[in-house]
């Protein structure tokens, strides 16, 4: 077996490895994605787009930190949520 028994012991792609490797590719394809819009929209501009609802759920989880005030792009998604019925907003909190 030897020092690489691990390799040879998960045949199904769940090796650290693989899983690393995996995570680094989508950290790379994702800054490539940053970088190639330039000086476009900056990442809490508003969408260029409509956000569709799978959309609205990656923005409010990737902007949880921003508040709905000062991050349009968040504010975007809230609104399309709440369109689809995804999302009720409190109402006893003033947005």
């Amino acid at each position: 077996m030897g020092f690489n028994w691990w390799r040879e012991a998960e045949p199904d792609g769940m090796s650290v490895q693989e899983i690393v490797d995996r995570v680094q590719a989508e950290w790379r394809a994702e800054r490539r994605r940053v970088e190639s819009h330039g000086t476009g929209p900056g990442p809490h501009d508003a969408p260029d787009q409509p956000l569709t609802v799978s959309d609205a759920h990656w923005t409010m989880q990737r902007h949880r930190g921003c508040r709905i005030q000062d991050c349009p792009r968040k504010a975007a998604a809230r609104q399309v949520l709440i369109a689809a019925g995804r999302m009720s907003p409190d109402p006893a909190r003033e947005y």
